[in-house]
């Protein structure tokens, strides 16, 4: 009878091991890695990751492995429209119309900076877009006009940025353009 007590016990004990390592925060443990930092997410073109709304001219929502995800657009910013602490800014509206004519209803590919978080404050995830063709959405944004550099936190392609940017403002494109926001945002 204590054998039989000894094998059940010995069987579960089993069973529960091979549960619990396949659980996410064993192997986080197992790994090393801090239960507490979300594992990077990558989304490709090649899977079904559709922007399904935008919120904003730099904010949007994408379907991403069966739930929504706000993702925060990396090294650029745009006009505010939905921030309840401050007024609709100027050509906000025109970037955030902008960004939803380019990705509602697109499949993009999603990609993270190293030198930058994974997540904002907000938890969005951070990333750079880009369209099936290969365009980069957040520069496509600056050098049109619709969007700034947005130079608070590192990240890799700040001096291109930086550049698009100038070059949007000596052109008067958009929201630098005089009959628009006379150069200014904010």
């Amino acid at each position: 009878m204590k054998r039989k007590h000894i094998t059940i016990i010995s069987t579960l004990l089993i069973l529960l091991i091979g549960v619990a390592i396949r659980s996410p925060a064993i192997k986080n443990l197992i790994a090393h890695k801090p239960p507490s930092l979300p594992a990077p997410i990558i989304v490709s073109a090649s899977e079904t990751d559709m922007v399904t709304r935008t919120v904003d001219g730099d904010t949007f929502v994408v379907w991403l492995n069966g739930t929504e995800e706000k993702v925060r657009m990396l090294g650029m910013d745009t006009p505010e429209t939905v921030d309840p602490r401050k007024p609709v800014q100027c050509f906000g509206k025109e970037a955030s119309h902008r960004l939803h004519d380019l990705l509602t209803g697109v499949v993009v590919r999603l990609e993270p900076d190293p030198t930058n978080d994974n997540r904002d404050k907000y938890n969005r995830i951070l990333r750079y877009v880009y369209l099936p063709d290969g365009t980069d959405v957040n520069a496509q944004m600056i050098q049109q006009g619709y969007a700034f550099a947005y130079t608070v936190f590192p990240f890799q392609k700040r001096e291109a940025y930086l550049k698009l940017q100038t070059d949007a403002r000596q052109n008067a494109r958009g929201l630098w353009a005089l009959t628009t926001c006379a150069g200014k945002h904010g």
